[in-house]
């Protein structure tokens, strides 16, 4: 008899079947490669959403009904977690682009419950501080500074580096160059 660890008891298909008959040792030799499948295949799931792919899925063709089911349901996990990333990136790109309107929807539970309520009220105090033309502001001065971020990331101009000297000024730099940039983009908002 084979038993397998993730079903409650024995798995039917392999009950009561003689150890000694062929066709019981063949199922068992199948039902352990089925398993180290099973196995190679989490293990490369778990590899790759730890790495930041949620596209990958797991093969649910196992004869083992155990097996597969474990597959869709672990299937079904991963997807649920990158629809709600999803649904927080999109949220946060509408933020980037200035849009303070943009709610995350409230159909997020467990971990991203709390974390969905938090952005939404984050972007209602952000709202409410702002006031309706301090929205308008932030969703101009937003636009303003994507436009600059897009040029200046688009800048295929190789910075030398400088070496300065006691009486010289900081060095310039990029991530320098983009602050004075945004600073000069946000001069004269006011709330």
């Amino acid at each position: 008899m084979v038993e397998i660890t993730n079903g409650s008891g024995r798995n039917k298909t392999y009950q009561d079947r003689d150890s000694e008959d062929p066709a019981t040792m063949e199922a068992s030799a199948d039902l352990s490669d089925q398993k180290a499948r099973f196995c190679a295949e989490i293990a490369a799931l778990a590899t790759a959403v730890m790495g930041g792919d949620l596209t990958r899925r797991m093969h649910a063709d196992y004869a083992d009904p155990d097996l597969g089911r474990s597959s869709a349901i672990l299937n079904q996990l991963i997807a649920s977690i990158g629809d709600n990333l999803q649904d927080f990136n999109d949220a946060m790109a509408a933020l980037a682009q200035g849009d303070l309107h943009r709610r995350v929807r409230e159909k997020h539970r467990g971990a991203f419950g709390p974390l969905q309520k938090n952005f939404n009220l984050a972007i209602a105090t952000v709202r409410t501080v702002l006031g309706e033309q301090g929205s308008d502001q932030f969703t101009d001065k937003a636009a303003k500074f994507r436009r600059m971020l897009t040029a200046f990331t688009r800048d295929e101009t190789v910075f030398a580096i400088r070496i300065s000297d006691e009486d010289s000024r900081p060095i310039p730099s990029p991530p320098h160059d983009l602050w004075l940039k945004l600073a000069d983009a946000l001069d004269g908002f006011s709330v």
